[in-house]
């Protein structure tokens, strides 16, 4: 029934889109099966979950989240997984965004969760990263769900009573008698036939007593008083202090002679180490000494040395400028070398001056020709002319 109930109550929270507090409820199961409150709780000094610590905000987010990542990071660990548990005033979204990026990693479906509705710490998102993480946590730890063990039943099968199994029988009778009133029209006609009545008005029964003894062993079983161990009710916790405070008060005297004694034989063993230690004083006082004006000695030595080591340090980086710089020199001298043993600018004006002499050469040529053109077109040019008639000393004249 209980179980159809949370069922029922899951149902109707996610048809109205809310956080049901089931889920939340089945994750303390589940970690009070791996023992959380001892490995988890007391050592990162955590208060125990509530059953709706999880749906819905509490008065501290902060808290509340840090509770939700330190519970992932141990869970994971169970898990042989290598995840660093957030701190609590790590950014919230950078380790929210972490522990999805490690759910994904562990090849969980996680693509409708954002790192925002881990951040709140509380709600579906974070009721469901628990859930598949505890679920995953056992299935590594091969927890197996056993058939549930009722406990016996410490009562006899019979109840006893004041009076015997005769008063048992009258109240037997005088309740269904009652019932007979209450519920059966017929009564009068059944009582005609087993009972009767006297002058006097008293009812004798006409029952045969063998049938009654019969039937009041068959309906004693029926009367027997259970009581239900309840681990919430207060009575049983009452019965429990009540009895662990006997406990106490009976260990109590044997603890404290006991812790008496061992707190007396620690003096002792404290007195003894002292005076160990005064004595060990005395006897190495000498040596004491001689360390000490050692340890000066060594102390001044190794001054002198920081000091030198100063010093070589400064000469050597001296030593290193003055030959970067010597290198410096042999490369620029090296380098002028080439350049007065290097005949290139030589042969290079050489073969300039060699290709103009051949081009003042044929220069001079084309002028030849040119020349030799030009007084050719003349002497044609001369004698297509006709010569004007005049006398011979003329025409010499003009000659001339």
């Amino acid at each position: 029934e209980e179980v159809g109930s949370r069922m029922m109550t899951t149902q109707m929270a996610a048809a109205i889109g809310g956080v049901d507090d089931c889920t939340n409820e089945d994750i303390i199961d589940k970690l009070k099966m791996l023992g959380y409150e001892a490995q988890f709780c007391i050592p990162k000094s955590f208060k125990a979950l509530t059953r709706a610590y999880f749906t819905r905000a509490g008065p501290n987010p902060n808290e509340q989240f840090f509770y939700f990542t330190s519970l992932v990071a141990w869970l994971m660990e169970l898990c042989k997984r290598s995840f660093q548990a957030p701190k609590q005033f790590d950014d919230p979204n950078a380790s929210s965004t972490a522990i999805i990026q490690e759910l994904k990693n562990m090849d969980f479906s996680v693509k409708d969760i954002a790192p925002g509705k881990l951040r709140v710490g509380h709600g579906d998102a974070v009721l469901h990263v628990l859930n598949i993480l505890l679920d995953k946590v056992m299935a590594t730890e091969e927890v197996d769900f056993k058939a549930p063990e009722y406990p016996g039943d410490e009562y006899g099968d019979e109840v006893e009573m004041e009076g015997g199994e005769d008063d048992v029988a009258d109240d037997v009778l005088s309740e269904s008698e009652g019932e007979e009133e209450w519920f059966d029209p017929h009564r009068d006609v059944e009582e005609k036939g087993h009972n009767r009545t006297d002058a006097s008005g008293n009812i004798e029964s006409t029952v045969n007593p063998n049938d009654w003894r019969m039937e009041m062993e068959r309906v004693t079983p029926m009367l027997r008083l259970t009581r239900q161990n309840d681990s919430k009710d207060w009575r049983s916790h009452l019965d429990w202090i009540i009895s662990l405070l006997s406990t106490i008060e009976k260990m109590y005297p044997d603890v404290t002679h006991q812790l008496d004694r061992i707190s007396d034989e620690i003096s002792k063993a404290a007195e003894k180490i002292q005076k160990r230690e005064m004595a060990l004083s005395l006897q190495f006082d000498t040596l004491v000494d001689q360390y000490r004006s050692h340890q000066r000695d060594f102390d001044a030595i190794s001054d002198n040395y920081k000091a030198t080591s100063s010093s070589v340090d400064a000469l050597t980086a001296e030593l290193n400028t003055i030959t970067e710089m010597l290198d410096n020199c042999k490369t620029e001298i090296h380098s002028r070398e080439e350049l007065m043993t290097d005949t290139t600018p030589l042969v290079k004006i050489k073969e300039a001056m060699a290709k103009v002499k051949q081009e003042i050469k044929e220069m001079e040529l084309r002028i030849g020709v040119l020349q030799h053109n030009v007084l050719y077109h003349k002497l044609r040019h001369a004698a297509t002319v006709p010569k004007p008639v005049v006398g011979h000393s003329t025409i010499m004249h003009g000659d001339q």
